[in-house]
């Protein structure tokens, strides 16, 4: 069995192929810093594994920043990224910074393109069931992957990172019950008719999955009683509406190096207090170059959103926040050299 990049991993986790989830922190000395990896955690020093996680665009956002949660797509796999700041007891490597700022921990779970269906849901649950679980003890954690480096380890030292290690193991653990529980319970939640939920749910089939039991009555420890591509079928919740926007087109304008782009509101409700942006990231950086406040957007209206260019800048990222709600409705990198072609 091997995961994304080609190599082998245990065989421990039953739903290894499905999900990887990856538990950072921001260091004030070296940056992100990878903390654990589920399902298999002997490869957050493999820099070749580690590429989509040191490049991910939640890196790059502002602290100010209100997005949910942030994407992005490699190699055939969706990595969702979220973050949030928590409790922290421990001293500081920066000048500036107190015992008690707050640690910025950061969430990526990666999925494959044709379950990606499920990342929203995913990393919504495993955040929050982290921070419940764990919120006033991953300075701990953090404490001891930073004393780890130290060359001589003083009694007290070691104390501190068999504490940490302990804490990490019942960290693993709740990673591994909640995916578990997700994976054993999503389809019973989701809308078969949908297209994209038919294809998930073929890949879960292909990849072993036990989904034999959805079209049986007496089903027991099976995922749902619903059957597949049963238009009858009425789902208790429907992961579709999670995607309530969606791009008619996308056109370069050469002459006055504009960026056009054409956005559908999809669903049958009239959006208000919205916002929309355009960003673009370099060396680390990140800028705006189109941010447009939206009132009303009405069912099913298409709204065309123009915005500059910049020379040697390649990709931009689309969003659009709810400012109510302090969350992202829709995210899309856009690669120029794709446009038009």
């Amino acid at each position: 069995m091997v995961n994304l990049h080609g190599t082998s991993i245990s065989e421990k986790y039953p739903f290894e192929e499905l999900a990887v989830v990856y538990v950072l922190f921001f260091d004030e000395a070296q940056g992100h810093v990878p903390l654990l990896i589920y399902p298999d955690d002997r490869y957050k020093d493999d820099k070749k594994f580690m590429r989509p996680i040191r490049y991910h665009p939640i890196w790059f956002l502002g602290a100010e920043d209100v997005l949910d949660h942030i994407d992005l797509e490699f190699k055939g796999y969706t990595f969702f990224g979220k973050r949030f700041l928590t409790k922290s007891m421990r001293k500081k490597r920066r000048a500036g910074l107190e015992v008690e700022t707050p640690e910025t921990i950061v969430i990526i779970v990666s999925l494959p393109n044709k379950i990606e269906i499920f990342g929203d849901e995913l990393i919504k649950t495993l955040t929050d069931e982290i921070r419940e679980n764990f919120g006033s003890k991953m300075y701990e954690i953090i404490q001891a992957e930073v004393l780890r480096d130290e060359v001589i380890k003083s009694p007290e030292t070691k104390k501190i990172i068999e504490k940490g290690n302990k804490i990490k193991a019942e960290l693993m653990d709740l990673i591994d019950k909640t995916s578990n529980h997700f994976f054993s319970s999503v389809i019973k939640q989701s809308d078969t008719t949908s297209i994209r939920m038919q294809k998930a749910i073929s890949y879960l089939a292909i990849k072993g999955i036990d989904v034999a039991h959805i079209a049986s009555k007496n089903y027991k420890d099976s995922f749902s009683t619903i059957k597949i591509f049963d238009p009858k079928a009425k789902p208790s919740a429907n992961f579709n509406a999670k995607n309530p926007f969606s791009i008619s087109s996308i056109n370069l304008m050469n002459d006055s190096q504009e960026l056009e782009i054409l956005v559908q509101n999809n669903t049958n409700k009239e959006m208000q207090d919205l916002t929309v942006k355009i960003t673009h990231v370099k060396e680390y950086f990140e800028k705006e170059i189109l941010d447009e406040f939206i009132d009303s957007w009405f069912p099913k209206e298409e709204l065309l959103f123009i915005s500059p260019t910049l020379p040697q800048i390649k990709e931009y990222l689309f969003f659009i926040l709810d400012e109510n709600k302090k969350e992202r409705l829709f995210s899309k990198r856009i690669n120029l050299e794709l446009i038009n072609k």
